[in-house]
């Protein structure tokens, strides 16, 4: 069963089955590292929005499809991307759906069983992300999934009862469980230094925060009955 997602940092199993096609959304926030998003770029379908084009340009990764308002990419970005041949779906600047939104529903009209990589997301203003984050939530099932990430934070998403291994190839400096949907039960999770074991957390009180890698094996193992539960490293 093909259940593995591998990003420089870590390696993911997840306990469905993923689909083959693998797509890499870069957004217009935090610039990714060059040499961390070149890794998980190879061999993948590479979509952007908008002023994600500026960080395709600067690591030299050449995007199937641009998609934006061109308000916050330059204009070298924009023209390096005709002077390619990306193909670029300019949409009007006063619309219902960012950017980013719109990219993520053109992947999933393009290609309706996909595991993506949605880069460039973090930093900049709070309801982008905040936006990007339950957007790219909103989409997940079993023909859509992936995870939010760049070199120093990723984050996963669980649904029910599905469960999570996260096998680490550098150790983050924390470990959050975020209950996204109000509340998630039967929580749990080991191989750190706070285990839990069948809790339930709610968001108005999120108190699983900060936890650290606990074992040799450098492994995690989180879970749940009930809710959506975001799983939240940050790497130093």
């Amino acid at each position: 069963m093909n259940n593995i997602l591998e990003l420089p940092q870590l390696i993911a199993k997840f306990s469905y089955e993923l689909p083959k096609n693998q797509t890499v959304l870069i957004s217009g926030g935090n610039p990714p590292d060059v040499q961390w998003l070149k890794s998980i770029c190879e061999n993948k379908n590479i979509f952007c929005a908008d002023h994600g084009i500026d960080i395709c340009k600067e690591a030299d990764i050449k995007p199937l499809q641009l998609i934006g308002d061109g308000d916050s990419a330059t204009s070298e970005a924009w023209q390096w991307a005709v002077d390619n041949d990306v193909t670029i779906t300019k949409v009007p600047t006063k619309k219902d759906v960012t950017d980013t939104q719109l990219a993520l529903q053109i992947i999933d009209d393009k290609y309706p069983a996909s595991t993506v990589i949605l880069t460039g997301a973090w930093g900049g203003r709070f309801d982008h992300a905040f936006s990007t984050i339950f957007s790219f939530n909103g989409m997940l099932n079993k023909n859509f999934c992936g995870c939010i990430a760049d070199e120093k934070e990723a984050l996963f998403f669980l649904h029910n009862e599905e469960h999570l291994t996260l096998n680490l190839k550098q150790t983050p400096k924390a470990i959050s469980l975020l209950p996204l949907g109000g509340t998630c039960s039967g929580v749990s999770i080991n191989g750190v230094y706070w285990p839990l074991d069948q809790v339930m957390l709610n968001n108005n009180l999120p108190y699983a925060v900060s936890n650290e890698v606990n074992n040799k094996e450098n492994t995690i193992w989180i879970s749940q009955k009930q809710g959506i539960l975001g799983v939240y490293l940050y790497f130093e």
